[in-house]
């Protein structure tokens, strides 16, 4: 089915987050797969820094006459870096982030900002692309 494709947007954006993501960094900071999630809460130990892939509502684009199939659609994804440590720790993990979105031709329609929230340090972005059907990532 032509339409299959936007319910595996979030899985290859995220895939390409995680291998992706540099290695020197993933080493500094003893990043592993368990360090990345679609899934905001989990029964498991907390594991920092943690990165956080939400797919927002989507829009579809590019509707044709027939409107049988969904031939693009614009996806808005916000991510989340928590740390426990420090500041600094989670500007480095966004920085990365913010560079691979950018090679996927995301734009950043909001900037990272930050929080502190007893102890825990977040930092929160947006970024949007239409992509469509057929579309390499």
């Amino acid at each position: 089915m032509a339409s299959d494709w936007i319910m595996k947007t979030q899985s290859i954006v995220f895939t390409r987050i995680k291998t992706q993501f540099s290695e020197k960094i993933k080493n500094k900071n003893k990043i592993t797969d368990k360090n990345f999630s679609t899934v905001d809460s989990q029964n498991k130990k907390a594991v920092f820094p943690f990165v956080y892939v939400n797919l927002l509502s989507a829009v579809e684009q590019g509707m044709d006459l027939e409107g049988k199939d969904i031939n693009g659609g614009l996806f808005t994804f916000q991510i989340d870096v928590y740390d426990n440590q420090s500041q600094t720790k989670a500007k480095e993990v966004m920085s990365e982030i913010v560079h691979i979105m950018k090679t996927m031709r995301f734009e950043i329609t909001e900037m990272p900002s930050f929080e502190n929230d007893n102890n825990t340090y977040r930092m929160t972005a947006r970024f949007r692309r239409i992509i469509g059907f057929l579309d390499i990532l």
